[in-house]
């Protein structure tokens, strides 16, 4: 059995697998934006999930982990990074993308109120001016 680690080298390693756990979560809305929704796109994508979860947990254990081993309060960490971009990150991330696109797109909101929509009420009102003409031709 290894010898157990210092509590903060434990600290750093569930700080770093917090990380990795948001990442995750980041990723899987990223995926599921791309490819859209369904029961077998969602099991692909979880079986992925897990998978990546499982080879990051693992990499990083053996690579920048202080034990140099795989352990439970790793796995325990990415878990809750996860879950913690589902329910504390994302909501935010998506009010500042809405907030963000709606001041990008203010310019041509602008430009279709101010250009486009008087063009529109012109041809509307010329065809319907036709219109009353040829009835009263007839």
């Amino acid at each position: 059995m290894a010898p157990s680690p210092a509590p903060w080298a434990v600290l750093g390693d569930v700080v770093w697998c917090l990380g990795i756990g948001c990442a995750l979560g980041f990723w899987r809305d990223a995926v599921r934006l791309a490819l859209g929704e369904g029961p077998l796109r969602r099991f692909v994508r979880d079986v992925a999930l897990f998978a990546a979860a499982a080879v990051l947990v693992c990499g990083f254990a053996a690579g920048a982990g202080e034990s140099g081993l795989a352990r439970w309060y790793m796995s325990a960490a990415v878990l809750i990074g996860a879950l913690a971009w589902r329910w504390a990150v994302r909501p935010a991330a998506h009010r500042l993308a809405a907030a963000a696109a709606k001041l990008l797109l203010a310019p041509l909101r602008l430009a279709h109120r101010k250009a486009v929509r008087p063009l529109q009420n012109r041809l509307h009102a010329a065809r319907a001016r036709r219109k009353r003409q040829k009835k009263a031709k007839k």
